[in-house]
């Protein structure tokens, strides 16, 4: 036996009547519009407190893990460089003689 329309002879596509609109479960765009309107100035007020409270944040971590890190290199470059100054040079002058000489010129 084949099987046929089961739903009876009638046009295709006309299965039932069109639903009229559910006031009740519309979207009210007066409501729609104002949540969107305070959802967006809560967002933008809370990135304005939260951005500089990160960007000094993130500057308190960088000078801690990047400034404030004494490299032994770098104090051996220093402390030769202090040496230098104070008279451990060709010359053997330190660098208020060589600038008292540069001023009596």
């Amino acid at each position: 036996m084949a099987h046929g329309n089961q739903h009876g002879s009638h046009a295709p596509g006309a299965t039932h009547e069109a639903v009229p609109l559910d006031p009740e479960n519309d979207i009210d765009a007066k409501s729609a519009t104002i949540w969107v309107l305070v959802g967006t100035v809560v967002l933008f007020l809370a990135l304005w407190v939260m951005v500089p409270i990160f960007m000094r944040i993130n500057e308190a971590e960088r000078q801690n893990k990047i400034y404030g890190v004494k490299s032994q290199e770098l104090e051996d470059v220093v402390d030769a460089e202090q040496q230098f100054l104070n008279g451990a040079n060709p010359t053997k002058r330190t660098i208020e003689q060589v600038l008292k000489q540069m001023a009596g010129k």
